[in-house]
């Protein structure tokens, strides 16, 4: 039976400076949340920083009040940076963040046709789409799809239901290749209408009676969905997708029979998936680029 609750693990890239210890005494006396290695460190180096500056340089002549005002300002600077966020990152690790930000080319990511396209492939790592399958080529030498997703689970299900559904989930996790990586990414977006229209360009092909009244209904049931419906941002809807990213060819293909598997037996985690072409998947990246043509 599939866990009601997942814990996250605490994630690899961790040094014995993001250690944490809980300086708090049984009496209650300390602070109330553990504190990491690399804060304890820089506190120290900042009041060994402090003695060294007012007892070994020009501050310590400068009399009373320079000494105080300027331990007033180291207290705050040292509390500032050492003062961790959410994330648990000092303020000293946001200021490289932030002068990699300062620069333009840090800030945007131009993705008009006529810019150089390097930087977005790096922010997407993305390399080249295949016009044929649309199969995506990564930077890093993976390979990929995308997938236009429709799922089982609802918020409405009784808990028989939901549990059902979390075994089958976790089962296709476990079954899940090394190495594949899934993305999923929900878009608001209007909706596509490509495949009715190519059902009415072929109803229309195969009228074996010639008649202006049809001929007129079917022209206006093209119009309406054309250029009423199509892509229309008037009639957005949640579409879900899935990406898919695998170290090798027999990985991926691995990952598409065990995603076929559970469409066409029971669909308990996926109604519909299907594979998006080198249209849609220009579509896809323009539903969140606005730049691609």
């Amino acid at each position: 039976m599939a866990k009601q609750r997942f814990k996250i693990p605490t994630t690899l890239d961790v040094s014995y400076f993001d250690m944490e210890f809980n300086v708090k005494s049984k009496n209650g006396v300390g602070l109330n949340r553990p504190v990491s290695a690399k804060v304890i460190v820089f506190t120290l180096l900042a009041a060994f920083a402090w003695f060294y500056l007012v007892f070994q340089t020009f501050i310590w002549e400068g009399g009373i009040l320079l000494i105080i005002g300027f331990t007033i300002t180291w207290c705050i600077l040292s509390v500032l940076l050492v003062r961790a966020d959410k994330t648990n990152r000092m303020g000293l690790e946001l200021i490289f963040s932030m002068i990699n930000y300062l620069p333009k080319s840090g800030r945007y990511v131009p993705v008009r046709m006529s810019d150089v396209v390097h930087p977005l492939k790096y922010l997407l790592n993305v390399d080249t789409i295949d016009p044929e399958d649309g199969r995506i080529h990564f930077l890093d030498g993976q390979i990929g799809h995308g997938y236009h997703i429709v799922g089982s689970a609802s918020a409405l299900m009784f808990a028989q239901d939901k549990q059902i559904i979390l075994d089958k989930v976790d089962a296709f996790y476990r079954k899940l290749p090394v190495g594949v990586e899934i993305i999923y990414d929900s878009v608001y977006e209007g909706h596509s209408v490509e495949e009715q229209l190519q059902a009415v360009e072929q109803t229309k092909q195969e009228l074996k009676v010639k008649s202006k009244g049809l001929d007129a209904l079917l022209k206006e049931q093209h119009d309406i969905l054309k250029y009423a419906i199509n892509n229309n941002q008037g009639l957005t809807s949640l579409h879900q997708y899935l990406v898919v990213r695998a170290p090798s060819e027999a990985a991926l293909t691995e990952f598409e029979n065990l995603l076929i598997g559970d469409v066409e037996g029971d669909g308990l985690m996926f109604r519909l998936a299907k594979t998006l072409s080198y249209k849609e998947m220009e579509r896809y990246f323009k539903s969140f680029l606005g730049g691609i043509n």
